[in-house]
């Protein structure tokens, strides 16, 4: 004869628990079904605003790539436009830090040099992403090298080798920052420089121009290529 199991006190619990819930949803039948039906309206809503979220940044890349094109085919009054149009659209995208660096990269091919630092410096702290931020500061280097203030470009790519190590641009970074130096009448340590970039980078295309410049500081002449 097979003796029936008792449930333990556990499975009790949960037995009476669960008969409970069945009595209060028979005994209150409009505030359950009021509840579920809230609870499908909430996914529903959070599932289409994700969804529209996503095809509202994949519109946003889209766009910001058609005014690149823009951009690089020389239509500034296009780009500027454009560009304003898309900021009132797609502004809070994932593609905002991108339409600024744009819009800096337009002010400075169209000479507003100050407008345009100012942008990439804001960029170079607060970018997303992060990876967009050396770049920014980058450009914001060579801005200020352009519009000749050195002593504020040789100030930032100090602060780019500082930040950025390892990053590709380092090794142009180190070329700037010496060329700087040069500009600014400090021929040691543009000497010091080109000499640290030699041993750190000995297979750079710059390499030979760093050894030259390092024999040109020290009043030596280049050897004749054999």
């Amino acid at each position: 004869m097979k003796i029936q199991r008792q449930p333990t006190k556990v499975e009790s619990f949960i037995q009476n628990r669960f008969k409970q819930g069945l009595l209060w949803i028979e005994t209150h039948r409009e505030q359950f079904w009021a509840a579920v039906g809230l609870t499908l309206l909430i996914i529903v809503f959070v599932y289409f605003a994700v969804r529209h979220q996503k095809v509202q940044n994949e519109d946003a890349w889209n766009q910001l790539g058609l005014i690149h094109g823009h951009l690089v085919q020389g239509h500034f009054d296009t780009t500027r436009k454009s560009l304003q149009e898309w900021e009132n659209r797609f502004g809070n995208s994932s593609a905002a830090s991108y339409s600024k660096f744009l819009k800096a990269n337009l002010l400075d091919k169209t000479s507003d040099y100050v407008t345009a630092s100012q942008i990439y410096g804001e960029l170079a702290q607060t970018a997303q992403p992060m990876e967009l931020r050396p770049l920014a500061l980058s450009a914001q280097t060579t801005l200020e090298e352009k519009s000749g203030n050195n002593p504020q470009a040789l100030a930032m790519a100090q602060r780019f080798i500082e930040r950025y190590p390892d990053h590709f641009l380092t090794a142009p970074m180190y070329m700037t920052q010496a060329r700087l130096n040069e500009l600014t009448g400090n021929t040691s340590a543009a000497a010091a420089i080109y000499d640290r970039f030699v041993i750190l980078y000995p297979q750079s295309p710059w390499t030979a121009l760093a050894r030259t410049r390092i024999q040109a500081l020290s009043g030596l002449k280049t050897p004749a290529s054999k």
